[in-house]
């Protein structure tokens, strides 16, 4: 009895022991030095932005050249004008010579003209009087050096219809429009500048296409709508398709100036009302140009303003949109410029870039 009770207690001993020894578990010990942390793969490198616009060139020689188009508005009340602007075109010529630019000048009309055989023709070029160009250049050319100016400019205004067949539609931005589209006149050398300068005493068609601007003692047909070749913006478009996108173009007018009510009611003195030039401002504007009072007692101010508008222009050029100026680069040769200006999509140099420079400049739009 003693016996089989000793063996239940070594049994239940033994089993005790090897439920025990089931449930232990030993912890693993590492080597912390055998350890191989695995390096992450760098993150791939986003590429640069490209800037939005990068622009390089060489300033061309002609930019030192300006062709003239001057559009006279030759209706019933315009002759007083155009004498007192002939006789301020002559000193205008010769500051421009001083200003070392080689210029040209064409001449028309703010109505349509008739050629030889009588067909009326939009922006057609006048023939200069008492003018005798050298050979090979044509009639309508007026060139730099000429010496005789003040008496073409007299002799000219003096042989013009004033208040002609359609001289009522005063049409200057047409009448632009047309004689760009037609570069084979001779007005026009590849590379140089374009730089219109307009006098009238009225807006295009008049009142500007605007027929709340029509006044009581005003032609029955006064009022006319503009149509596309009067658009200041659609003249723009056709200088930059005509001439490129590099060419300068500045319109410039001389005009009854908007808000300018004393000048308004002086003109409205003579035969027919005088209109301001809303459109007239608007496309000078649109193009860095001069505006010059009509009521001047001269235009020796107004055409000194468009000859420094025009020695600007050819230190500007037309970005293709307004730059972001955090990312604007500019380099004259290789060296990176702070002197410069920005207006709008116009960047203008602080002086003039002579030919043969090289301009590089890359910029994002705002």
């Amino acid at each position: 009895m003693k016996t089989s009770t000793y063996l239940v207690n070594i049994i239940a001993l033994l089993s005790f022991a090897s439920a025990g020894c089931a449930k232990m578990e030993f912890a693993k010990i590492v080597d912390n030095a055998s350890l191989v942390v695995p390096t992450p793969s760098p993150s791939p490198t986003p590429p640069a932005k490209l800037p939005d616009h990068v622009y390089s060139d060489v300033v061309k020689s002609g930019n030192k050249q300006v062709d003239f188009l001057l559009v006279m508005d030759d209706s019933n009340s315009m002759l007083p004008d155009l004498k007192k602007l002939a006789a301020s075109m002559s000193d205008f010529m010769v500051s421009l010579e001083a200003s070392q630019i080689d210029w040209q000048m064409c001449l028309t009309t703010t109505r349509p003209l008739p050629d030889s055989a009588g067909v009326t023709h939009w922006g057609m070029p006048l023939t200069w009087a008492q003018y005798s160009p050298l050979a090979g250049t044509s009639p309508w050319v007026l060139k730099k050096g000429t010496t005789n100016m003040n008496s073409i400019f007299t002799s000219t205004v003096d042989t013009l219809q004033i208040g002609g067949t359609g001289s009522g539609d005063e049409r200057a931005i047409k009448a632009t429009y047309v004689n760009f589209q037609n570069v084979g006149n001779g007005c026009y050398r590849d590379g140089a500048a374009k730089s219109v300068i307009i006098i009238s005493d009225e807006d295009e068609r008049s009142v500007g296409g605007d027929i709340t601007k029509v006044k009581a003692k005003d032609n029955p047909t006064a009022y006319q709508p503009l149509e596309a070749e009067d658009q200041p913006e659609n003249l723009v478009k056709l200088s930059q398709s005509v001439f490129g996108d590099e060419v300068r173009f500045t319109f410039n007018s001389i005009i009854v100036k908007p808000g300018d009510s004393v000048c308004e009611m002086t003109q409205d003195q003579d035969t027919s009302p005088s209109h301001p030039g809303f459109v007239y401002s608007t496309m000078s504007n649109l193009t860095q140009g001069g505006i010059g009072s009509i009521c001047d007692a001269n235009f020796a101010t107004s055409l000194n303003t468009f000859k420094d508008k025009i020695i600007n222009s050819l230190s500007q050029i037309n970005l293709e949109c307004a730059p972001d100026l955090t990312t604007l680069t500019v380099a004259v040769d290789g060296q990176v410029i702070k002197n410069y200006s920005v207006s709008g999509n116009v960047l203008h140099f602080a002086a003039p870039l002579t030919e043969g420079t090289q301009l590089d400049m890359s910029y994002d739009c705002k």
